[in-house]
């Protein structure tokens, strides 16, 4: 019995409170979407009914001024300027007591005249004091109003409101469930995670060590106490039990050095048998007492998960609705373009975290890790609420600084933690909960950010963002005192390396044609083009944050399978060469159109193409500059890089900014798509010719 088997036993308990857990959701989501239309055709009517009673009561006044129903000067008029009010609101109609038509504005729904005659419609002029149900005739919801005087009735007014505008609120009502439904089900396995699944898996962990090393004979008591563990009972009568061997060898052993030490007419005749015997179960088993090494406990690992989902999920709340937020508190600055300043706190909050990194690496390994994540977690907090409180663009760059610079201290601390837990052999797999948390933070940020942005507010959900960063601190102080083991020490790179490095054509081949494109992509397409897009359109924030909800998706799902995949140097140019070939055809969808189903097939094709090359990229700049890494070190070499990537991470939205200006927003998809697509078939062509063997002399 193997930890791993242990841990297969969680893992289908766990898929099994899922299972139940989602069948909920969706059984909630049914009976919510079924609830929204049978509760929006009244309110619907209501709002109607509110408008048609003023134009109903000029009706009564002209009556009153003794003008005749059916020759009402000015009425169409009327209803054009509630047409321009009331959009949604398709057609006018006044009817006599019989159901005739007086008087017609827009186009009626057919079947209008058969359903003005009947009788249960004419009924409503014995009931005047009520609202009578909206009624579906066609492709329009029919209201209609009663209009009744002290003298007798008049006749009807019937208003249509377009059946597509209704099942456009209940489309969107749905999309939200369903956006909710999965923003739960990652909730959930974060939240079975944190609660039992981290203990638990360690636990089992404990558990199946302790199987597998009797199973090997290593009878030694562990370095470890056993106190704490869910198994801690059975673990303490294994651990009694291994105790109570290790003392009976123990004494074998000094019973025998005992025995020759004696004389040799004295010594017991068995003595050399017994102690060939001894000697034997020496070579066979381990018996003693283990050696604690001086690295961290991997079982703390797990608890680095919840603080950094929290802290990250307050960033991604705002990625759907900090552009428009920015485009209301526009200030004219000199020398600068509107499409620029909104472009200007995400590219300064990029620039903050790729700048700021290699000092707090330093910071981080002078005041510890808790420490660090806790500054930094606080700093954005303070950042958050100040935000939500900016009166201008100006001190909204302060305090969006202040937020970045919060999130880098963060980020830094962070994998400093799970440098310090992790084993050299299994700090790959490690790096999977840091990862994980940042990516399952993306898929439910965005999109609750999105419908909070449209429901209660942008500066009410950066309270929201506030409030998840101060949560965080909680988490942060459960976290273990930091231990000192041997990591290698954060070095910032000198000028002059990273000269060298820019001037190397293996390296900017990765950096400058795969992983800048790449970046330039995410956050001038994603981050800035969507969100402004989508409002450009008259789309909704919580439409933004859907969007980029499925590209983080995309991300989740696809990047362990071609993760999987790059086993080859060559199979990793191929996958890092066509991302970026998908991710730039993504940006060349607007081509085909502009509404909002053409946005989502845009970013899904950068979702995908970014995840075929993200993990493949990191691996090519070791392929590529193995004599780079030797001369000057693997951390310089791949500092440089991630300080490269970071700028065009900063690039982006400027980038797009400038765009947008020079040719709108679609062709700024277009025109990065076009960018991106070129950069990967130039990467696929260099290390083609970088593969090619040279020509021998002759």
């Amino acid at each position: 019995m193997t930890d791993l088997y242990l841990r297969s036993i969680y893992l289908r308990l766990a898929g099994v409170i899922v299972a139940v857990v989602a069948l909920a959701l969706l059984a909630t989501a049914a009976l919510s979407h079924r609830a929204f239309e049978r509760a929006l055709a009244p309110e619907m009517a209501t709002k109607v009914a509110t408008v048609g009673a003023t134009i109903r009561s000029l009706m009564l006044k002209s009556d009153e001024n003794r003008i005749d129903f059916a020759e009402m000067y000015g009425i169409e008029q009327v209803f054009d300027e509630v047409r321009e009010t009331i959009p949604e609101i398709t057609s006018f109609a006044v009817t006599d007591t019989k159901g005739t038509i007086v008087r017609q504005h827009l186009k009626p729904p057919r079947g209008a005249e058969e359903y003005f005659n009947q009788p249960q419609v004419l009924a409503a002029l014995e009931t005047p004091e009520l609202v009578p149900p909206s009624v579906r005739v066609g492709d329009q919801y029919m209201v209609s109003l009663p209009i009744v005087t002290s003298h007798g009735a008049l006749g009807l007014l019937h208003l249509g409101v377009d059946a597509n505008f209704v099942d456009s609120i209940v489309l969107e009502m749905l999309f939200d469930v369903v956006v909710i439904l999965v923003v739960a089900l990652f909730f959930t396995l974060e939240l079975l995670h944190f609660i039992a699944g981290a203990k638990l898996e360690s636990d089992l962990k404990a558990l199946g060590d302790a199987f597998e090393r009797g199973a090997q004979g290593r009878f030694a008591t562990p370095a470890r106490p056993v106190c704490g563990h869910a198994f801690g009972s059975l673990l303490a009568v294994m651990a009694g039990v291994l105790a109570r061997v290790n003392a009976a060898y123990a004494q074998l052993a000094h019973d025998v050095r005992d025995e020759r030490k004696r004389p040799a007419h004295e010594r017991h005749g068995a003595l050399e048998a017994v102690q060939a015997g001894v000697q034997s179960l020496g070579r066979r088993f381990t018996f003693g007492a283990e050696i604690a090494e001086r690295r961290g406990d991997e079982s703390q690992l797990a608890r680095i998960r919840a603080p950094l989902f929290i802290f990250i999920l307050a960033e991604e709340l705002t990625r759907p609705f900090l552009p428009g937020y920015v485009n209301q508190l526009l200030v004219p600055i000199p020398g600068l373009s509107a499409q620029f300043v909104v472009g200007l706190p995400i590219a300064l909050f990029m620039l903050i975290v790729a700048l700021a990194q290699p000092w707090l690496g330093v910071f981080c390994e002078r005041h510890g890790t808790r420490h660090t994540m806790f500054t930094g977690a606080a700093v954005a907090a303070v950042g958050f609420l100040a935000s939500a409180m900016a009166s201008s663009v100006l001190d909204l760059l302060l305090w969006r600084s202040l937020c970045a610079f919060g999130y880098a201290m963060v980020f830094v601390a962070s994998q400093a933690y799970v440098l310090e837990h992790a084993s050299a052999s299994k700090r790959a797999k490690s790096f999977s909960l840091f990862v994980g948390a940042i990516m399952v933070a993306s898929i439910c940020g965005p999109s609750i950010g999105g419908i909070l942005a449209d429901n209660i507010g942008e500066r009410s959900t950066l309270v929201v963002a506030a409030l998840l960063a101060l949560g965080s601190l909680a988490a942060i102080r459960q976290l273990p005192d930091p231990v000192h083991v041997a990591v290698a020490s954060t070095k910032i790179p000198r000028l002059a390396e990273i000269a060298t490095l820019l001037a190397n054509a293996r390296f900017m081949l990765v950096t400058g044609l795969a992983a800048m494109p790449a970046k330039i992509l995410l956050t001038g397409v994603c981050f800035y083009l969507v969100p402004l897009y989508i409002l450009s359109i008259d789309g909704t924030q919580a439409m933004a944050g859907r969007i980029l909800m499925t590209y983080a998706v995309l991300m989740v799902v696809a990047a362990p399978i071609t993760a999987a995949l790059a086993h080859t140097r060559e199979r990793m140019e191929w996958l890092v060469g066509g991302g970026l070939v998908v991710s730039g055809l993504g940006g060349l969808m607007l081509l085909a159109g502009g509404q909002v189903a053409w946005v989502f097939a845009a970013v899904a094709l950068v979702g995908l193409g970014q995840s075929m090359s993200i993990s493949a990229q990191s691996a090519l700049v070791g392929e590529h500059c193995e004599a780079e890494i030797r001369r000057i070190g693997e951390g310089t070499v791949y500092g440089v890089y991630r300080l490269l990537e970071r700028l065009g991470n900063a690039i982006g939205p400027m980038l797009a900014a400038g765009l947008v200006l020079a040719i709108g927003y679609r062709h700024a998809f277009v025109a990065i798509g076009a960018g991106v697509l070129l950069c990967g078939l130039l990467f696929l062509a260099g290390t083609r010719l970088s593969r090619r063997p040279l020509p021998q002399p002759a």
